[in-house]
């Protein structure tokens, strides 16, 4: 974001270790009360494990209320982006900045302050690269994901380094048709999504090594850092923000209709009709994978590497269905999720 031969200042605001709902109360907070003509803000926090839904889900389609009850919280956040599982162990971040012809989208946001990002995974051996403008992998797999909004005069980035997993945790409380899509949930978790501790294979460095080397990093691309503390005002606001309340009996229709996003390009769909049931695993415009109680495994196992429009499709349905073919190939496509539908 700086260009060469400025420098841009940037507040930097160490909250420690939060509550959910104190995590979500402060950058909402500060963001509202962030003028335009101030320095941009680089908040970091850890947090209590809870669940957090993106500004438009609802907890009654993405959840399995028995699962959450009384077992950690659930949070609607103002930010953008899909469910978002929080663990202690994760670093998140949200950048506050007041928008510019250069930096007006969230794309051009997280394009801007990528490199930094990257630089600060591979200060501890892990290789990162920017993918679908809004996440970063490692070896394919996705290692941090972002969402962002507009809160009063700033665009919110937020984020996370994610130096520990436990996707186990995860998909136990994701609304599923069946224990079978959550089996293959935490497979597809495993195989779409990694971690720090997964990648270096020894010690994670503790946060505030990772602060460090970040400020470092910040302060080699033109970033004036300028370390600060919370505002009695700002206090006084963070106490008061309310959030949104989860809603567990809206309507509307789920992000990912019949199941779920496992990161950009990938997904996970399940449905049952009277006569049968069919799950399907996509990545990057193929089939990972397609299980049902009616398609003969020939089919399913022909299936796994296919792309949406390959056209073997009708001859190989055709081939083994004969009379049925049709009918459930037109079901396969209407269940089967390639891109984002928000």
């Amino acid at each position: 974001m700086p260009v060469l031969g400025t420098m841009e200042r940037l507040r930097w605001l160490d909250l420690g270790h939060l509550s959910a709902s104190a995590l979500h109360q402060a950058y909402q907070a500060l963001a509202t009360l962030r003028r335009a003509e101030d320095p941009s803000l680089l908040v970091l926090a850890s947090a209590e494990p809870h669940l957090s839904l993106g500004a438009s889900q609802v907890a009654g389609l993405e959840l399995d209320r028995d699962a959450c009850a009384s077992s950690l919280p659930i949070i609607q956040r103002p930010i953008g982006g899909g469910l978002v599982w929080v663990e202690p162990a994760h670093l998140n971040y949200f950048l506050l900045v007041t928008p510019t012809a250069q930096r007006r989208r969230p794309e051009q946001l997280l394009a801007a302050i990528a490199p930094i990002i990257q630089a600060v995974h591979a200060h501890f051996g892990i290789s990162v690269e920017l993918a679908a403008e809004q996440e970063f992998r490692c070896r394919g797999r996705r290692i941090g994901s972002t969402g962002a909004a507009s809160i009063g005069n700033s665009l919110v980035l937020a984020g996370s380094y994610l130096l520990h997993t436990d996707w186990v945790g995860f998909a136990d409380r994701v609304a599923a048709p069946s224990r079978g899509f959550r089996a293959t949930l935490r497979q597809a978790l495993s195989a779409s999504l990694t971690s720090w501790a997964e990648e270096r294979q020894i010690a994670v460095p503790a946060h505030t090594r990772i602060k460090q080397v970040w400020q470092e990093q910040l302060q080699t691309q033109s970033w004036q850092v300028m370390e600060g503390a919370l505002s009695g005002a700002e206090r006084a606001a963070m106490l008061q923000a309310e959030l949104e309340p989860v809603d567990w009996e809206g309507g509307g229709r789920r992000r990912v209709a019949n199941g779920i996003k496992l990161r950009a390009g990938a997904f996970l769909t399940e449905r049952h009709w009277p006569d049968g049931w069919l799950r399907v695993w996509t990545e990057d415009g193929r089939y990972r994978a397609v299980e049902s109680n009616v398609l003969p495994g020939e089919i399913c196992r022909a299936l796994v590497g296919m792309s949406a429009d390959s056209p073997q499709h009708r001859a190989l349905f055709a081939r083994v269905l004969g009379d049925a073919a049709e009918h459930w190939q037109r079901r396969l496509h209407e269940l089967t999720v390639w891109t984002d539908q928000l």
